[in-house]
């Protein structure tokens, strides 16, 4: 095979990750479109992710008793759809407020796939896209993060021994992965990370962040011995 050919697939494998990546964006602005947010979907997602979406006047009618009923803080209704352009400023500058809103906003189309409790990294490729990309860096998604919960929008910003920093979204009642955790915990009694990764079907990484998530706010405790390994006990189940 030749080079010239060799690098005609190269680009070509590159072009179809990024159209992969626009489709996949394009679906979750879809899901998070106006027009999807019936009545029924607003009590889903004040029922399972303790949020509410006032859109629209109409739905804006609607929040009211749900707000009640779910105990919903008012820092937890989300009163427009963000966009990439809304985030960018004149002169490339970026709206830390903003920026943040659309990372929450992202996260939670994405929700059932990440269970809510994601690493900064991942975060910040889930915003750097589009007019974003190169205008703005992992430094100002922390830092529009950081701003988030100050006001109680997210739940956690924890920094691990490792470095990495992981940004908790949803209180542990609405983060799916942690609440799964807790289950398996109530019918097995001490986890180990197989454990986990063996019975939710999940990678290392995702259960070792909420095995992580779960000892930091102390509902799960960490030991390790030769005859055991790593293991998680829930003094509190």
């Amino acid at each position: 095979m030749g080079i010239r050919k060799i690098e005609d697939e190269i680009d070509l494998k590159e072009a179809m990750k990024k159209k992969a990546a626009e489709l996949k964006m394009k679906d979750m602005e879809a899901k998070a479109s106006v027009e999807k947010f019936t009545k029924d979907r607003l009590r889903d997602l004040a029922k399972k992710h303790g949020v509410l979406l006032a859109l629209t006047p109409e739905l804006r009618r609607e929040i009211k008793e749900l707000q009640k009923k779910y105990n919903i803080p008012s820092s937890k209704i989300i009163t427009e759809q963000i966009t990439e352009h809304d985030v960018m400023r004149k002169f490339s500058k970026i709206d830390p407020q903003k920026l943040g809103m659309l990372a929450y906003q992202r996260v939670l189309m994405s929700k059932e796939e990440t269970g809510g409790i994601i690493p900064l990294s991942e975060v910040f490729e889930l915003i750097n896209t589009g007019i974003l990309k190169g205008n703005v860096d992992i430094k100002d998604v922390e830092k529009a993060l950081r701003l988030l919960k100050k006001t109680r929008v997210i739940e956690d910003i924890t920094r691990l021994d490792s470095g990495a920093v992981i940004i908790r979204f949803f209180p542990i009642q609405y983060t799916g992965d942690e609440s799964k955790v807790v289950e398996l915990a109530k019918e097995k009694g001490v986890l180990t990370l197989e454990d986990v990764c063996a019975n939710l079907e999940w990678s290392q990484d995702r259960a070792i962040r909420a095995l992580e998530s779960l000892e930091k706010t102390g509902i799960a405790k960490f030991r390790e011995n030769i005859l055991t390994g790593k293991q998680w006990y829930f003094p509190s189940l």
